[in-house]
This record gives structure tokens, C-alpha cells and sequence, in this order.
């Protein structure tokens, strides 16, 4: 979908194809963002570090805010301005369907596929299913042999 829509990704900062607003949170050893609404105990990752998120007050897709956002993006007067805009904005090329207009029933991010973020029952029981057995895929410094949470494993 983000080659269609020129948005970042669900890795990047703001990784929302409904643009909700929501900020990433940056893994710490790494470059990929997560849609995560609490900040974690002693989490202090530059840019990233933000207060816990209250979703109840998350703003609605806004085709105007997108408009802006792309303005400023394709304004940009050197690559890595761009760079820094894509971040800011989620936003890393104009869609192929630029064209059809801001305020229109297809105009973005109206016409945006959902993602995981927003489809909550997508595939949750098999992550769930991975989380309990520590199965799940993990980042280092994370280690799935010092999970002494994993309780479905072994007999059960």
C-alpha cells in the first residue's frame, strides 16, 4: 500500500495509512518505529521519547492536513530536508493518485487501506498465540530464553 499512497510505512514515525496522528516509538538499537501508547520505563530515545499516548483523542484523517504535509515534503530544498520531512510528515512521495483531489471521497488518506494498527482482531490470535509460547520474533537486545513469562511451552 505505501507505494501506492507515498506514505512511509508502518515502520516509520508516522506509519499510519489513516493518518491518525499517532507517533512511532523508535526501538533502540534500531531505525523502525512502533504504534505504541505507552512510553516504557526507561525509554529515552531521541525524538521518540514523547508522554503516553491517549487514543481516545486521536484526530480523524484529515485529506487537508495530508495536503499540507505533502506541500512542505515536495518543497523541500535539498535531500536531506526530505529526509527529515518524510519523517516529520509520514509522508515520502506524492501517491499516484495525487491527482484526483484533496477533498474528494477518494482523496487520501480517506481512501487508504487500513492496517494492522487499526484492525485489531487481524491476526491476533496467532501473534498471541507466539507471544505466550515465545515463539514471537524478537529484536535484539531481546532474547526469547530470558522470557520466564512464555507459559504455553514444553507438555502444556
Amino acid at each position: 500500500m505505501m507505494h501506492i499512497t507515498g506514505f512511509v510505512g508502518y515502520h516509520g514515525k508516522h506509519g499510519c495509512r489513516l493518518y491518525c496522528g499517532l507517533p512511532g516509538r523508535c526501538e533502540c538499537q534500531g531505525k523502525h518505529y512502533f504504534p505504541v501508547l505507552l512510553k516504557p520505563s526507561n525509554y529515552d530515545v531521541k525524538g521518540s521519547s514523547h508522554p503516553d499516548v491517549d487514543i481516545m483523542i486521536l484526530q480523524e484523517a484529515s485529506c487537508e492536513q495530508y495536503e499540507k504535509n505533502l506541500s512542505v515534503l515536495v518543497a523541500s530544498p535539498n535531500e536531506s530536508q526530505y529526509h527529515v520531512r518524510c519523517l516529520e510528515t509520514g509522508i515520502s512521495k506524492p501517491s499516484v493518485f495525487s491527482g484526483i483531489g484533496s477533498s474528494s471521497t477518494l482523496g487520501l488518506p480517506r481512501s487508504a487501506g487500513l492496517d494492522i494498527m487499526h484492525l485489531g482482531a487481524l491476526n491476533i490470535s496467532d501473534l498471541m498465540i507466539g507471544l505466550w509460547q515465545g515463539t514471537i520474533d524478537c529484536t535484539r537486545p531481546d532474547d526469547r530464553a530470558t522470557w520466564d513469562w512464555a507459559i504455553l511451552q514444553g507438555e502444556v
